[in-house]
């Protein structure tokens, strides 16, 4: 019982954080021919995403933590798929390491922007922002993956 109530809540907050992390992806296309007004304006000065660094943070870490202890109980309990139920924590964490390191920086630019000058080489920061959450949702699509994949590998021995 206790795996299971893991496994519902590592999926459940992977999903979510998949979810906000796709929803980047999806929009980059359009969001990269933006005019400076357009995405300045939705990205920085707007709040369009002001809650995806306070709750969705909390539920990324929370997903991180989840993922981790259930590849622990997998492993825990001798339960298949303890490789690919492994590979996703890392996926995850890695996703949140390299937001730190590609995206905060900008965002920690972007702050500046709310009631000052855009500077001239925006499209850069743009850019950096934008590619940035686009390498952490395959990350994080990868790590769901592989969670799936783990709790497939697991149904499909007590099915038999």
């Amino acid at each position: 019982m206790l795996l299971t109530g893991i496994r519902f809540t590592a999926i459940l907050l992977a999903a979510l954080t998949l979810g906000m992390g796709f929803c980047h992806l999806m929009q980059l296309p359009a969001r990269m021919g933006w005019d400076q007004y357009l995405w300045v304006g939705s990205t920085v000065q707007g709040g369009l995403y002001r809650l995806f660094g306070s709750i969705g943070a909390v539920i990324g870490v929370a997903a991180v933590i989840a993922l981790a202890l259930l590849a622990y109980f997998v492993r825990e309990h001798g339960r298949p798929g303890f490789r690919l139920a492994l590979a996703a924590p890392i996926l995850f964490a890695l996703a949140l390491v390299l937001w730190w390191v590609l995206v905060y920086p900008v965002n920690v630019e972007l702050a500046k922007w709310v009631n000052g000058p855009v500077p001239a080489d925006w499209t850069d920061y743009r850019a950096r922002w934008e590619w940035g959450h686009a390498i952490i949702s395959v990350l994080e699509l990868a790590g769901f993956a592989a969670l799936v994949a783990s709790v497939l590998t697991d149904t499909g021995r007590s099915l038999r």
